[in-house]
């Protein structure tokens, strides 16, 4: 769990813990006690990189946040109107899984000239092949490292990214739901997995290759990394965002955001600021997670990382920081950025 410590005693600089996980948080008069196992530490002020369900599991933290706004925490919701899903095209799915397959020959560099796009057109949506392992690639998501260019190339290739259904072959990798991270390596590959996995990138690649005119790979990958976070709310979970539709195609008819969250009267503002600074009237606890995002399933944009780092900036500049020098106008005046509340250059949305 990230948390960002600013401590009291050394008001200049900030202090990172690692491999440390925070069970409970105390608000103190001043400041707040952070509770790891046994141990506590005292900070000044404490932004949490937590989401959702970690967050909801901070005892003491829970009792001093208002119901309301607990009922907004708890809140998940993903309606998917027909208008922008087709009936059946997509699935929730039981986890969201990422994996990479690392070649000791980068093929798709030294043998298609291939480092952009995906396969297929839309690699969230994969093709299943006769492995029944389901591939969408991106070829230019993952390093590569070559002697020069387009020679002796090696690296990672992102053979899949999207949510899991039926199938357990990336997800069998994961040590538990709150062990993400998996890996495989050939020593250790004892039903043949990785060899499966190769045959399955080359069957949805076949056409690739001879459009080419080039010679499909027999070595299979050398090493494959896997990342899993659940949907079943357990352990480190996948982003559990609210995403709601007031379109008539939903299932269930319009879903206005406090229906879908049973909140009367919820505005998105209310559920950004709320759950920025969780314990009204204190700014030293604040909130800045993926997780965090109250917006309608028409306008949403992905799960991406910047969620949490806009979410981060909004609270810095309600706590009155100045907007770091580096952070130019023509940055700020990114539209996807101020569309999502960017506010060093634009309060309007607090």
């Amino acid at each position: 769990m990230g948390i960002l410590l600013i401590s009291a005693r050394l008001p200049a600089r900030g202090q990172l813990y690692l491999g440390k996980s925070l069970t409970d948080l105390r608000p103190q008069e001043s400041g707040v006690q952070l509770v790891f196992g046994y141990d506590t530490v005292h900070a000044k002020e404490v932004m949490l990189n937590l989401p959702r369900t970690p967050f909801l599991s901070l005892p003491t933290l829970r009792q001093a946040i208002p119901n309301r706004t607990i009922g907004m925490a708890k809140c998940v919701k993903f309606d998917l109107p027909t208008k922008f899903f087709p009936a059946g095209s997509f699935e929730l799915g039981k986890s969201l899984t990422k994996a990479y397959a690392f070649y000791d020959d980068a093929w798709w560099i030294t043998r298609l000239n291939q480092s952009a796009g995906q396969l297929p057109a839309n690699a969230f949506m994969p093709v299943n092949t006769s492995e029944h392992i389901p591939i969408g690639i991106h070829f230019n998501d993952g390093p590569v490292r070559c002697d020069k260019p387009g020679v002796n190339c090696r690296g990672f290739l992102e053979v899949y990214y999207s949510t899991v259904n039926d199938e357990d072959f990336f997800e069998s990798l994961r040590p538990s739901t709150y062990e993400p991270l998996g890996t495989l390596t050939p020593d250790k590959d004892s039903t043949g997995k990785l060899p499966r996995l190769h045959a399955a990138v080359m069957e949805a690649t076949k056409k690739l290759f001879q459009k080419k005119n080039a010679t499909q790979p027999q070595e299979p990958p050398s090493l494959l990394v896997v990342g899993v976070w659940d949907r079943t709310g357990s352990g480190y979970t996948a982003p559990t965002k609210v995403y709601y539709s007031t379109d008539a195609s939903n299932p269930g008819g319009p879903d206005p955001l406090e229906k879908a969250c049973g909140v009367a009267g919820l505005t998105e503002k209310e559920y950004r600021d709320s759950l920025m600074f969780p314990i009204p009237n204190r700014t030293d606890i604040s909130l800045a997670n993926n997780d965090w995002v109250a917006q309608t399933t028409e306008t949403m944009f992905g799960d991406w990382a910047e969620e949490s780092l806009l979410q981060a900036e909004r609270a810095l500049r309600v706590k009155g920081m100045d907007r770091p020098t580096w952070l130019d106008q023509a940055f700020g005046g990114n539209s996807r950025l101020e569309n999502s509340g960017f506010c060093w250059f634009r309060d309007s949305r607090f």
